[in-house]
Order: C-alpha cells, then structure tokens, then sequence
C-alpha cells in the first residue's frame, strides 16, 4: 500500500509536507501541491482512514436518521444530502427510527461511540421533542428537518405547513368547493398538525363551518389514505373535495374515488401534498403543494458541515421553505354539490 512516505520519497519533499498538500493546508507552494496531488494519483494513494481520525478526531461520517428510509417523500432529500456530503468529503450513515429516536439502539450507538461527526434526523414526531433537547446539551452537532424549535441552540430545516395546508385547501374554496374534506397523516407528527391549522384557517377565512366528520386520520402510508378515503365516501352529504395531507395517501384516495364509480376531479377533486416524482403521472395527474424536498436535503448538508467545521459558532440556524401549489387536472370547478350523491344513489339502483 503506498504512503505518504513514499510520495515523499518520489517527489523528493519531507513527509510533512505531502500531508500538508494532500489536506489543503497551509505553507506548501501551489506548484508543489499540485505536483504532490498528482503524483499521489498515479501512485495509487488513497489515505488511511483509521489514521486520520486518530489525527482529526473526526469519522468523516454523517448519521441520517429517517423515519423510514423505504417511503418515496425521502428520496428528494437523500439527494440533497449525498451532494453535499460528496463535495464536502463525508460518508452518510443511514438508519430508521420509525418515529422513536429514543427507542433507536443505532442512534444511541452512532453518539455513545463516536461513530459519526454529527447527525441529520429528519421527522416531527412531537414525543421526541425532549430527547432532542437532550442532544443539544450532550453537545452532539446535528440538524433537524421537519421541524421547528423555538431553542436558539438548534438547527432546523423545515417547510411552512401551516401555509401549505392553508393554499391546498383555499384552492379548493377558490373553485368553489364548500364541503371540504381533509385527511390527515399521524397527528402527532407537527406537520400533519400544521396541515390541519392550515386547512381549518382557509376554511375559517371564507366562512365555511369546520366539520369534524369531514376529517379522518391516516398514517401517512397509501393504505390509510384508500380507507380513510373510503370512510368519506361512506359520509353523507358526499364531499365535493378533500385535501390529503401527503401524496401517497391520495394515490390511496385516488383509488378509493375511482372504485366507488366516481371520477375526479369532476365529482370530487383531490389535491396532495409533497409533488412525490409520480404525482404527475397519476390519473389524473395529481395536484399538490410541491415542498422543495432536494434543496432541504442540500441546505441540511451544508448547514451541518459548516457547524462541524466551525463549532464555534453560536446560535443555531433555522431554515424555513416556502410550500407551492402545483395545479395539474385532480382539481376542477366544483359542480352541484349534490351531483356525487346522485351518482351513488344511480348506481346502487
């Protein structure tokens, strides 16, 4: 295996200062360094790992900690992040918590050993919120997206729900809809809670009343969307629309709808939330509130680098998105509102 002893040796330099070139530090002539670094290159030399962090104390390594790695709405983010951590020099280490930090084994495993320099956790369970005060005093460098928190110390990248939630649903007013629907992911996740406040306060706004029976919950998953979708159709009046509170439980809904021999958006429309990289091929194509799911991934990156490689910085950073609403054909002019009831009456004839 080649080492810096022998780049050394065939450039004809000390030792100390191949290291030097080869970590962009100071005191080596721009000539010199680029004759080191491709010398380095031709030699084959790639640096040992074990022995850099017994030199910089650092792993070179990110923990991202994700509810579930497996769900579409992650990948946009993961992109973010392996950018950054690619141009930066770092390897992401990745794990599920399925929405309990505090119960993950890994989590504890990858702070009590050291394992990585610092960690990325993205979900808004509200239960964790204690846990991640913890991380703050254990002085365990990390970034926290979906979430906002009023301590100054933490570093949060998250997307404004409430406003997300408000156009999804003012939309719906705006075409003319008046029973509204709203199915929710997990409510103890903050941003189905801010999806909620965002829906209740459009429909507060235009003076439409807040019925309970026009909201069901889901889990964030398709499957819960399809049955809480079905627990509407079941729900008289008919809803005109409903606003689903992630895209994977309206392609649920989307089914549910059409199964029930009814068509969107002309008997009912639908708007999602997240743009998901299929919402455009739905049919019909899917209107939603498009978060910029890359760019939070990217901004978490580069915000936790910046913190690890600057630790003297005080207050933490909080970074919030703008939501957008992206109108494709799953929403329309609201019709008769009792036309979907007049339908299913027709069809059980």
């Amino acid at each position: 295996m080649v080492t810096i002893k022998d780049i050394a040796r065939h450039v004809g330099v000390s030792p100390s200062v191949v290291s030097r070139a080869l970590n962009n530090k100071y005191g080596v002539k721009e000539s010199t360094r680029q004759m080191i670094v491709q010398t380095a290159k031709e030699m084959g030399y790639h640096p040992n790992a074990a022995a850099r962090t017994l030199v910089t104390r650092r792993t070179m390594t990110i923990g991202v900690i994700m509810a579930d790695i497996s769900e579409p709405f992650y990948s946009g983010i993961i992109k973010g992040l392996e950018f950054v951590a690619s141009e930066s020099g770092y390897t992401l280490l990745f794990s599920n918590s399925y929405e309990s930090l505090e119960q993950s084994r890994v989590v504890q495993r990858m702070i009590d050993a050291q394992r990585v320099d610092g960690m990325i956790i993205v979900g808004s369970n509200v239960k964790e919120k204690a846990y991640i005060s913890s991380l703050v005093d254990k002085g365990t460098p990390f970034v926290v997206i979906e979430r906002s928190y009023r301590d100054p110390r933490m570093n949060c990248i998250w997307v404004d729900n409430v406003m997300g939630g408000y156009i999804a649903t003012k939309h719906l007013i705006d075409c003319g809809h008046t029973r509204i629907a709203h199915i929710t992911g997990t409510l103890d996740v903050e941003v189905a809670a801010d999806r909620l406040k965002g829906y209740r306060k459009a429909l507060d706004e235009a003076g439409i009343a807040f019925s309970p029976n026009l909201v069901v919950q889901g889990t964030f998953v398709w499957q819960t969307g399809y049955s809480a979708m079905k627990t509407l159709l079941e729900t008289r009046p008919l809803c005109t629309a409903v606003f689903v509170a992630n895209d994977s439980m309206a392609f649920g809904a989307l089914q549910a709808i059409a199964e029930a021999g009814l068509s969107v958006p002309h008997d009912i429309s639908v708007v999602g939330f997240d743009d998901l990289q299929f919402s455009s091929l739905t049919n019909p194509p899917l209107t939603t509130v498009r978060q910029p799911r890359y760019e939070m991934g990217r901004d978490a990156a580069r915000l936790l680098v910046s913190r690890l490689n600057h630790p003297e910085q005080g207050d933490g950073t909080k970074i919030c998105h703008p939501p957008e609403l992206i109108v494709r054909k799953s929403t329309t002019v609201c019709r008769d509102s009792d036309q979907p009831e007049a339908i299913v009456t027709q069809q059980r004839q």
